[in-house]
């Protein structure tokens, strides 16, 4: 594993033990569970599931995937599924998080610290709780399109429908696609595909 991997997972891990266990699963009433490491492992590469709770109310078993941003994406109002490795050698690796994520929930959050000084924070900027298998459905339905030939780097609503581009990294050595939260919130209200968020997504 390279040292950037090393970096982002240690931030990652001291996010969600020191901030989203309380300040987000606390609010869902979700328990986190301790799952064996080989199990976790396997799961997090087939499956792309994160964390295992139960939910307190129905002893109900709860996925999550998380995704953590220092200060710097405050500006940004979408979350970010990863979405093909167009160039991996590897046949059976093209295929991204989109393609293969099990996770019952989707868990974006910003913290108030700069990536370097990211054991200082304190809290989240804003987060959002997504429902993945009502956003799914609602791919599945048409109502949310992931449009290769769209340009751009944002979602954008026409004619009811939500259309998002499929955005490649600098080095082309990945891709990923942007839901924007607002308009989720705004199509998709009664719904609920984001059952729970704190802060304001434009």
């Amino acid at each position: 594993m390279g040292t950037k991997y090393n970096f982002d997972q240690k931030f990652s891990d001291w996010v969600h033990e020191n901030l989203a266990v309380e300040k987000i699963y606390t609010l869902l009433e979700w328990i986190p569970q301790i799952m064996d490491g080989t199990i976790s492992k396997n799961v997090d590469m087939n499956n792309g599931v994160d964390y295992f709770f139960v939910e307190k109310k129905t002893n109900k078993i709860i996925t999550t995937q998380e995704r953590f941003r220092d200060s710097f994406y405050q500006k940004y109002n979408d979350f970010t599924i990863r979405f093909e490795r167009e160039s991996n050698p590897n046949p059976e690796r093209l295929k991204s998080e989109f393609f293969k994520i099990k996770s019952d929930f989707f868990v974006y959050g910003i913290i108030n610290q700069s990536k370097y000084t990211y054991s200082s924070a304190t809290d989240f900027i804003k987060f959002a709780v997504i429902d993945l298998k009502k956003l799914m459905k609602k791919i599945d339905d048409g109502t949310i399109v992931v449009d290769r030939d769209l340009k751009g780097l944002v979602s954008v609503v026409t004619d009811g429908v939500m259309r998002c581009p499929v955005i490649y990294n600098r080095d082309d050595s990945s891709s990923f696609v942007p839901f924007n939260i607002k308009q989720l919130n705004d199509l998709f209200k009664s719904e609920k595909i984001v059952i729970l968020q704190k802060g304001v997504f434009r």
